[in-house]
């Protein structure tokens, strides 16, 4: 099963099959299932191919001064470019989400990080990291993270997401890959997560609401 052989297979089976099979196939409800259910499986091959060591995977270590500075300092800059997209592609949906249903925004802050951005960062950076670290050089797999994590959202059924999603997908994974903290990469992820369902752009994030790719 640590051939390059198989893992080539599976490599391809895990980021495009899947996410295809997934996109024709998936219901709405079925999402967060699927999504803690896949984190589950690869947190255990994460594990076996560690050795079975209970290695320190979430590394609260790694949220320093230095990185938390580094994190927010990109943010700033893409966020302002979010905001400008939003007003491009959708002005309509300027922070609609805050204004329309103020409650359930305020839910899906506190919520989002912690039944979505966690099991994301298992698949995509811990499980990726762990697994394939055989096949790429250290940088060719945080772009294969990120394009793996971009394309995984083809499920909702628009370009805007997998878009954005690779663009992120790759900072993500770049601060996994200097600091091998889940901690640290899930609070990033939650942080441009939570602003993108702020400012209204959350519509291309749900399953199926936004219509077909073509």
């Amino acid at each position: 099963m640590n051939s390059k052989v198989f893992l080539w297979a599976e490599l391809v089976l895990f980021m495009l099959v899947v996410p295809l099979l997934l996109w024709r196939a998936l219901p709405p409800y079925a999402i967060l299932p699927v999504l803690w259910g896949m984190a589950l499986l690869c947190q255990r091959i994460a594990r076996a191919a560690e050795g079975g060591r209970a290695a320190p995977w979430w590394n609260n270590a790694g949220i320093t001064r230095r990185e938390l500075a580094r994190i927010f300092l990109r943010f700033a800059v893409c966020a302002a470019a979010l905001s400008a997209l939003t007003y491009w592609l959708a002005p309509e949906l300027l922070l609609g989400f805050v204004r329309e249903k103020p409650w359930l925004w305020a839910l899906v802050m506190l919520l989002y990080p912690l039944i979505s951005v966690v099991p994301q960062e298992i698949i995509f950076r811990r499980y990726v990291f762990a697994r394939y670290a055989t096949l790429f050089t250290p940088r060719a797999l945080v772009l294969v993270s990120g394009v793996g994590f971009g394309f995984a959202h083809v499920v909702f059924d628009n370009w805007v997401a997998p878009l954005l999603c690779v663009i992120g997908g790759v900072m993500f994974a770049q601060t996994y890959a200097r600091t091998r903290s889940l901690a640290l990469v899930s609070l990033e992820h939650a942080l441009y997560g939570d602003f993108v369902f702020t400012l209204g752009l959350g519509r291309y994030f749900y399953h199926g609401t936004v219509g077909p790719m073509s």
